[in-house]
């Protein structure tokens, strides 16, 4: 069974999204933004963030990197060193925040094509997995690999099956 990967316009935005929401919300300038394959729907990573999403087609947006990194986009988002930030909940809720301007921005691109979407609250995971509904044959799913300096965060959306 193969899983399809989103038409290319869509991976586009989705690349335009990281580009835009890092640069000008979280302050980080990616050194490189490249489609990357992705081939499960089960995710372990030290930091997972997940936005779930209804519409013309369910399914979940999947943020997830090292919680240096995390960090660091947290820190930035405060306006903060990341030495300064004491609790884990804070990082929690300014990575969920980054997870729901990445899903919102690239909503824009998927309602601007007639669909609809309908984000729901993010959620955080640290140092655990998450399995999201994307196996079925009709389920799409394409990530983007994002380069900020010697860390990486991979932003993936999948679309669950149509039945």
């Amino acid at each position: 069974m193969a899983i399809e990967t989103l038409e290319p316009h869509l991976v586009e935005a989705l690349r335009n999204s990281a580009q835009e929401i890092l640069e000008t919300m979280v302050m980080m300038t990616p050194t490189s933004i490249d489609a990357a394959p992705e081939e499960g729907s089960t995710f372990a990573d030290a930091a997972i963030g997940m936005l779930g999403f209804t519409g013309t087609r369910s399914g979940t947006f999947v943020i997830r990197t090292s919680e240096a990194m995390a960090k660091a986009m947290a820190a930035k988002m405060l306006m903060m060193e990341p030495e300064e930030i004491e609790d884990e909940a804070e990082v929690a809720d300014a990575f969920g925040e980054i997870c729901n301007m990445l899903g919102g921005n690239f909503k824009n691109a998927w309602v601007a094509t007639g669909n609809q979407m309908e984000l729901s609250v993010p959620n955080v995971v640290f140092r655990g997995s998450v399995k999201v509904n994307s196996e079925k044959a009709s389920s799409l799913r394409s990530c983007v690999r994002v380069q900020i300096d010697d860390e990486k965060v991979d932003i993936g959306v999948h679309f669950e099956a149509q039945d």
